[in-house]
């Protein structure tokens, strides 16, 4: 945003009187300028909207949408970093696990602000057409990729967890193929199992979507579909929060792509779970 800003000032006695009200107005209300059109923006400092217009095209833009989606971004990005800068800080009013789970809730608006919702469906497409699915990851992963394999099982069906300890393992491995789509959860510390697993997997001609923490994952090499997500760690233990949100948005999304398909495998789920009387 200061670049921003800058960029302003430096260009400040370019322009006309006019425009340098509407400037003016920048300086000191930028989020007024980043969700009000040029109408009303040239309103509140007496001036035309095209006055207003042509600031922003002397400024290096198209037109007034282009800028005012860059101060979007721009004011978006700083109110992140400031909330980083200030939840390692415990707030003087707050306990302990309240400041961990502010902590937490952070992941989840940093996820909001960073996911590509485009590869996201993407992925989402991929599940729906692969032939088979396995779902593996690092050791430190396992948990979460059972949970995501039995849920895709659950509505889907055609899926299984790849776990490198077992036996099994190796008889997934050798069947993979063209049409199967290998999820696989990456995140710190990286295992060379994982990474041996991508590889073959590659080299058989499966698909293959990584879940990861950075761009700097080693896994990304072997990906055809990635989707970042940070993980959030406090006294060494390793927070999946955002994880577990981001996956939840993909089951969404498998859920109304899939509709039928769906709700048909969960409706003969639930008449096994009334006729054996699981629940209470």
């Amino acid at each position: 945003m200061q670049e921003l800003l800058r960029s302003v000032s430096n260009s400040y006695t370019e322009f006309s009187s006019g425009q340098k009200k509407v400037s003016d107005l920048f300086f000191k209300e930028p989020i007024f300028l980043a969700f009000s059109t040029a109408l009303e923006v040239g309103k509140r400092v007496n001036v035309s909207e095209s006055t207003v217009i042509r600031w922003t095209q002397k400024l290096g833009y198209k037109g007034y949408a282009e800028f005012q989606q860059v101060v979007q971004r721009k004011l978006a990005e700083e109110r992140l970093e400031k909330a980083e800068q200030k939840i390692p800080e415990p707030v003087a009013d707050q306990s302990f696990l309240e400041n961990l789970l502010d902590a937490d809730i952070l992941s989840i608006v940093k996820l909001k602000k960073s996911i590509n919702e485009e590869k996201l469906l993407e992925v989402v497409d991929k599940i729906s057409q692969a032939d088979q699915i396995y779902v593996t990851g690092n050791f430190f992963d396992y948990g979460i990729a059972h949970w995501f394999a039995n849920w895709l099982n659950l509505v889907l069906g055609h899926t299984e967890t790849m776990y490198p300890s077992t036996g099994e393992y190796y008889t997934q491995l050798a069947k993979l193929g063209k049409g199967d789509l290998v999820i696989a959860f990456v995140f710190p510390r990286y295992t060379k199992l994982a990474i041996d697993t991508l590889r073959s997997a590659k080299a058989q001609g499966a698909e293959v979507v990584v879940l990861t923490d950075s761009k700097e994952s080693p896994a990304l090499t072997y990906a055809d579909y990635s989707l970042t997500v940070s993980v959030n760690s406090n006294l060494n233990i390793d927070s999946y929060t955002s994880v577990h949100a981001l996956l939840t948005s993909i089951m969404r999304f498998v859920y109304v792509k899939e509709h039928a398909k769906v709700n048909d495998n969960l409706s003969k789920v639930e008449a096994v779970y009334k006729d054996r009387e699981l629940f209470m």
